[in-house]
């Protein structure tokens, strides 16, 4: 579906376009909030990207993030142990994948898939037709996680978060957001340091008595 559309979307601008050249930036990203993302999406292939920026208060931040979506399939079989399933209908987002870009949309990194799936108890289903056999009948739920990991450290400014897949029969897709500040560690004066500090405070102590004595 490459129809354009904008729309306030959880502080975000969302644009189903495969172009992100021109989408600008419309909320700053920043550590002390998340931000949610809940979508809808027609029965269609489609491409959500959302612009946000990070605010400069700090050098540098870790982005993590994480999408979810699900499908149900109906599957049919003649045996209940499901030997040769028949899969009669779909609904939800049965596939999809999230980029990261920057400003000039460059691919940042990618999400990693995670699924698991369940099935519903069967039920035996028989249809007042003559001749029809029965026949049994389970939904097959896949829930999906798509989350942004091996995320290189990146600074202030302004970036995209693509979102496309396949659709049957409508579905959602929901996640968040955020960003955390890296602050660098003191790091701890060695030994040695603390040894010529030490000694150089006594010498400059022994001139101090010694200008005060003449």
């Amino acid at each position: 579906m490459q129809v354009v559309k904008s729309l306030l979307l959880a502080g975000f601008v969302v644009l189903s376009t495969s172009s992100v050249s021109t989408v600008q930036a419309s909320t700053v990203l920043t550590p002390a909030s998340a931000t949610v993302i809940n979508q809808s999406v027609a029965d269609s292939s489609f491409q959500d990207v959302y612009s946000f920026a990070i605010d400069n208060a700090y050098s540098a931040y870790n982005l993590s993030g994480a999408l979810s979506f699900q499908s149900i399939q109906t599957v049919v079989s003649l045996t209940s142990d499901f030997a040769s399933p028949l899969v009669t209908s779909t609904t939800g987002i049965a596939s999809a994948s999230v980029e990261l870009l920057d400003s000039s949309a460059a691919l940042v990194a990618t999400g990693s898939l995670s699924s698991f799936s369940s099935a519903s108890a069967p039920t035996l289903v028989s249809l007042p037709i003559p001749g029809f056999p029965s026949f049994y009948q389970a939904l097959l739920t896949t829930f999906n996680t798509i989350t942004l990991n091996n995320v290189p450290v990146i600074g202030a400014g302004n970036y995209f978060l693509k979102v496309q897949g396949l659709a049957s029969n409508g579905g959602t897709y929901a996640g968040s957001l955020s960003v955390s500040p890296i602050v660098p560690a003191a790091v701890p004066l060695p030994g040695a340091a603390w040894a010529f500090l030490t000694g150089l405070l006594g010498v400059l102590g022994v001139q101090r008595r010694r200008l005060m004595k003449a």
